[in-house]
């Protein structure tokens, strides 16, 4: 069961260079699903720098998740991708990277959305933004009660993202959520291995 503290990156405030490093404390602090998440650079591009974050996950257990580069996660055997409004299909994703990968959803505030990927065969359903985002300023709003119904509704996990930091997750984690995203405050912090620890401290507390 996919569960906790889920981190994407982001490259407005470091290098590239800078992320491995990043990573690799985000991970020690708790992190277990790291999602790479560029919209600058092609895939060619990129592919040195999966490459890496792929060796360092799986070095400390942890999943890779490729946002929206259905070929680059086949291309490093990833573990899974993050499918948008606007990429490729559930469907053809299945189809091109096969059972062996773990295909995560964004549904925004559209719990019809995540039913149908539920039945279309996704691992798991992301709601956002639950609360104002610094890396989408412009992201609609997904209240938290979406992401409680989506519990009911649902078997498989389901992950808030948008905004979340270590005083508003427990919210998130009273609505039900089983994952918890989070890009700006873990990622771009000064000390992300503190401000993954302090997340992650509310996540493994009772509910």
């Amino acid at each position: 069961m996919l569960h906790g503290l889920y981190v994407l990156t982001d490259s407005n405030h470091y290098s590239h260079r800078e992320w491995p490093e990043r990573i690799e404390n985000i991970i020690l602090a708790g992190a277990k699903i790291i999602q790479l998440r560029e919209k600058t650079l092609s895939e060619d591009e990129l592919l040195p720098y999966a490459l890496t974050l792929r060796e360092i996950c799986h070095y400390h257990d942890a999943l890779l998740i490729i946002n929206d580069h259905v070929s680059l996660a086949h291309k490093i055997n990833a573990d899974g991708i993050h499918l948008g409004q606007h990429d490729l299909s559930l469907t053809n994703a299945r189809k091109y990277l096969g059972n062996g990968y773990l295909i995560g959803v964004s549904c925004y505030r559209h719990l019809h959305t995540a039913m149908r990927a539920q039945t279309q065969g996704a691992d798991y359903v992301a709601f956002g933004s639950v609360f104002p985002s610094t890396t989408k300023t412009g992201a609609p709003r997904c209240p938290l009660s979406v992401i409680s119904q989506a519990k009911r509704c649902l078997s498989i996990p389901v992950c808030a993202i948008g905004g979340i930091n270590q005083r508003n997750v427990k919210h998130v984690i009273k609505a039900g959520a089983d994952l918890f995203a989070t890009s700006h405050a873990v990622f771009n912090a000064h000390n992300p291995y503190n401000a993954a620890n302090k997340i992650q401290r509310q996540v493994i507390m009772p509910r």
